[in-house]
């Protein structure tokens, strides 16, 4: 990954934000789910409205295809027409947590690449891993992680967070047995601080806590990191990504716009008039404000434990209260 890099561009035309793509090589573990035609379509508007389109990271998974060439094979039409587009509009590129070959977008795509875009006087953008407490200053481990999971997903199938996107038996099952190694964690931990590995225990605790935070309503746990980075960063609005949870919310005298994801059946994005942002689905048409982000919002995610969780969660037989009333509301 490149050094960090700032550009700033003016607030004079509609301004469209997409992120976390995760194109991959088009099998099963490819989470974009083939959606190019839909995402061909939000492209026709950027570039008929004369806007300027920017990516927000991760528009590729390089964990999940390993090699470029498996990528272009699936997705060639809409990675030819990004490419088309930043020569007739202009597509900035902020790189995130997954893109590890920089150079490629520049030179290949030809967009323009940064890892922190400035937009007018005060709104700032970025892909949102700095906020990340676990990812953030761990990237190299993090892609590890990633790595393997993406190799067990080829294996098994489908083993995802968040449970009610793939609300399978094996996902179930494996959700399941979290919990059952959660009491043997615990175990361990106490074991660790009895020899006086209290800080090889407070690890593996800290990790916990923060899948269970990002289950429960606050992904990747950046929420309020963020809002604290944006009064750092001098920043009214900060856009980000990375989270996969889209809407637009005020806390604290700043404005935080989260794009959402293009993965599973989610296709959202972002656009800025130069006065106003609006966070949609393109696909449905729903429009996001602060509705998902309520319960962090409130404090009910501040002593959230793996044991709280589960004893909200779990309906026996396999059975998980978000995912059922999900499954429910579809019906």
């Amino acid at each position: 990954m490149e050094a960090t890099r700032e550009k700033r561009i003016a607030a004079d035309r509609p301004i469209y934000f997409i992120s976390d793509l995760h194109l991959g090589d088009g099998s099963r573990s490819d989470i974009f789910m083939r959606k190019d035609q839909a995402l061909l379509e939000l492209l026709a508007r950027v570039r008929d409205e004369g806007a300027r389109l920017v990516i927000v990271g991760d528009a590729i998974d390089f964990y999940q295809a390993w090699d470029l060439t498996s990528v272009l094979k699936a997705h060639g039409p809409l990675l030819r027409a990004l490419s088309e587009l930043a020569d007739r509009n202009g597509v900035t590129y902020i790189y995130g947590n997954h893109d590890h070959d920089i150079a490629l977008f520049h030179e290949l795509f030809r967009w323009d690449v940064c890892s922190t875009l400035r937009i007018g006087p005060d709104i700032v953008v970025q892909h949102g891993h700095q906020f990340d407490p676990f990812i953030g200053p761990e990237l190299q481990s993090s892609a590890l992680i990633t790595r393997i999971h993406h190799a067990i997903e080829r294996i098994v199938g489908w083993v995802r967070m968040p449970l009610h996107e793939f609300y399978t038996p094996a996902n179930r099952l494996v959700y399941w047995a979290f919990h059952k190694w959660w009491h043997l964690l615990k175990f361990r931990s106490w074991v660790f601080r009895r020899v006086g590995l209290a800080k090889m225990a407070q690890r593996a605790e800290d990790w916990v806590s923060y899948w269970v935070r990002s289950e429960s309503g606050d992904p990747m746990s950046m929420l309020f990191p963020a809002l604290r980075g944006a009064q750092q960063l001098g920043a009214s609005t900060l856009v980000c990504g990375h989270a996969h949870m889209p809407g637009v919310l005020n806390q604290g005298g700043v404005r935080y716009v989260n794009t959402g994801s293009w993965t599973y059946g989610y296709a959202q994005y972002a656009k800025f008039d130069g006065e106003e942002f609006v966070v949609r689905d393109w696909i449905t048409g729903r429009e996001f404000g602060d509705e998902l982000y309520r319960t962090a919002l409130s404090g009910e995610l501040v002593n959230i434990t793996m044991d709280r969780w589960w004893e909200n969660q779990y309906l026996g037989w396999f059975r998980f209260r978000s995912a059922e009333l999900r499954r429910q509301s579809a019906e």
